[in-house]
C-alpha cells in the first residue's frame, strides 16, 4: 500500500497500522559504511586493530582497500567481530533468497 501525504487525522487505522510499521522499518535499517569507515566508528586505528588481530597493519589496509576478491570468510569475520560487529552473507536469485550467516 502506497502513501501520498496526507493529514493522518484522515488514515483510516489500517492505513496509520501500515505507515507506522514502515516508519518503524525505516528507522531500523543499518546505515551502510565502508570497512574503513566502520572500523573508524569503532574508534580503532590501523594499528590498534592490527594489534588486537595479531596482523600487519598492511593486511589491515589491504582488506579495506575493497580487495576482496581472495579474502577468505574466516578472515572477513575475525576483522568484522574484532569491531564488535556481525557478518551477514544472502544469496539473491531474482525475488528470492537465502541468508548464509
Amino acid at each position: 500500500m502506497g502513501f501520498a501525504y496526507a493529514d493522518p487525522d484522515v488514515l483510516t487505522d489500517e492505513q496509520r497500522a501500515a505507515l507506522a510499521e514502515h516508519q518503524r522499518t525505516v528507522h531500523q535499517q543499518p546505515r551502510e559504511l565502508t570497512l574503513k569507515a566502520l572500523r573508524e566508528e569503532a574508534k580503532l586505528s590501523h594499528a590498534d586493530l592490527a594489534t588486537q588481530l595479531k596482523w600487519p597493519v598492511e593486511r589491515i589496509k589491504k582488506l579495506e582497500s575493497g580487495d576482496l576478491d581472495r579474502v577468505q570468510l574466516a578472515t572477513l569475520r575475525r576483522y568484522i567481530e574484532a569491531l564488535e560487529a556481525r557478518i551477514e552473507i544472502t544469496a539473491i536469485r531474482g525475488e528470492a533468497y537465502a541468508r548464509l550467516c
